[in-house]
């Protein structure tokens, strides 16, 4: 009897042991946790500009017994490939749990739509440094601690395309959707055809320049002078004057102006029109 009642208690021991490393038995009285809630994060570079200019935010969780004074948590950034300034920005790196709460106030992360082409692989690794509070520990677990450490994955959006993609003969302009051609030459696109939907001026012919928003970029800014487009099949000269801002998107392949037209009549220049085109690739 003896050996059975030493067996048993031997059973019960091993299982109270065993609880005491299973996150849903612990006591949480003698143990308390802070952990990211997400270890493992993806993000796209175009979250901020798709969210009215907000952050993402990140948050972690505190296990443990009701805590009646406030506590902070301060982090470290490590960025693998993602530079910042240029794919994120951080303002903070300490993040406060209320009261009572077992969800921290956010760890903002305003991501940066770059405009860049990125071949590389861009992460940020967060890792928790500190807490204020002494009797919390880094990580869920008493032992082999999880959730330590999150990692900001930050996924590129670009094409690899160059603004030579444009140098095409089968442009289509939105005006009238007419098929007119491009040639690049360094950073100048010059289309001709029928850029105003006017057929009695099927040869018209500008010359635009297409300037990157940061250097290499796949989007930008349309910009052209006052330009002698040339002379109708009636002998009308004309030129083109822009309208407003134009843009252009290599990987959306489309390029958007509106144009004021101007034809001369003795001697002076007379405004007739705005042709409002968007010319893309097929």
């Amino acid at each position: 009897m003896k050996t059975k009642y030493s067996l048993i208690l031997i059973i019960l021991t091993l299982v109270s042991l065993g609880c005491e490393e299973d996150v849903n038995h612990y006591d949480f009285e003698k143990y308390k946790f802070v952990s990211f809630i997400a270890s493992d994060i993806t993000v796209p570079e175009t979250y901020s500009t798709d969210n009215n200019d907000e952050a993402y935010p990140i948050y972690l969780r505190y296990d443990g017994s009701v805590l009646e004074t406030d506590f902070t948590v301060t982090l470290k950034i490590t960025p693998n490939n993602a530079q910042p300034g240029i794919d994120y920005d951080v303002e903070n790196t300490t993040v406060t749990f209320k009261a009572g709460e077992i969800k921290s106030e956010p760890l903002f992360i305003h991501i940066v739509d770059n405009l860049l082409n990125s071949e590389q692989e861009r992460s940020l690794d967060i890792n928790i440094e500190s807490v204020s509070n002494p009797n919390i520990d880094i990580g869920v677990g008493v032992v082999n601690q999880s959730n330590k450490s999150a990692t900001l994955n930050i996924t590129d959006d670009e094409c690899s395309d160059t603004i030579s993609i444009f140098n095409s003969p089968n442009l289509i302009n939105s005006a009238g959707n007419h098929t007119v051609s491009g040639t690049v030459a360094g950073n100048i696109l010059t289309l001709t055809g029928n850029l105003i939907d006017y057929g009695a001026f099927p040869n018209a012919e500008i010359g635009i320049a297409l300037t990157p928003t940061v250097e290499g970029g796949t989007a930008g800014a349309v910009s052209f002078d006052n330009y002698a487009a040339g002379t109708d099949n009636d002998g009308y000269v004309y030129e083109f004057r822009q309208n407003g801002q134009g843009t252009y998107n290599i990987c959306a392949g489309e390029i958007k102006v509106s144009i004021d037209v101007y034809y001369e009549s003795g001697g002076s220049w007379v405004f007739w029109y705005t042709s409002h085109n968007s010319f893309s690739i097929p």
